[in-house]
């Protein structure tokens, strides 16, 4: 089969249902109805799926680490009957203030990423819902995807600095999407 393309995509807004301010334990994770099969449908054709988050919510103290780490082995368990794994979560729980190189729109758990697993980034997609996931594809020179079932409004992505690709109702289209380029 040769190796698998990395696919990179933000959690809440894009895999879950967005909780403000944070989904502080594992009953309020939602997934959304096209997200099992959006993740099978990339992985049935090659891709290996990376999530990345900012998850400041574990630094303003309203997220535990335990319920992190529940919250991703929740969403690995959606998927696992489908005979495939995430193949990481990354998660940033630093503060916004803190300048932290992983958190996003800084490219850093991209980059930790393509280290660790030794990945080839040019032709790699970021799915994500907001600025920031864009502006971190961009820097880290990923394809950057938008979809609307998160927090951003439609047409306000005219104004950002950095624009995306394309733009998605939803996971589910942007999944069918990337696999149509192959």
């Amino acid at each position: 089969m040769g190796t698998r393309k990395p696919i990179f995509i933000d959690r809440d807004g894009v895999l879950n249902v967005d909780v403000s301010p944070y989904i502080s334990n594992v009953d309020q994770l939602q997934l959304f109805s096209w997200t099992v099969g959006s993740l099978l449908k990339l992985h049935e054709n090659g891709f290996e799926i990376y999530v990345v988050s900012n998850q400041q919510g574990v630094a303003l103290g309203i997220t535990s680490s335990e319920a992190l780490e529940q919250i991703t082995e929740k969403i690995q368990s959606a998927v696992r009957p489908e005979g495939f794994s995430i193949k990481k979560f990354y998660h940033c729980t630093a503060l916004d203030s803190e300048n932290h190189p992983w958190r996003k729109p800084s490219p850093g758990m991209i980059l930790a990423a393509r280290d660790e697993f030794n990945l080839e980034l040019g032709d790699a997609f970021f799915i994500g819902d907001k600025w920031s996931d864009i502006e971190c594809a961009a820097r880290a020179g990923c394809r950057p995807l938008l979809v609307l079932s998160g927090v951003t409004a439609p047409g306000s992505w005219e104004q950002w600095k950095f624009k995306p690709e394309r733009v998605f109702p939803s996971l589910k289209e942007a999944a069918e999407w990337v696999v149509e380029q192959g």
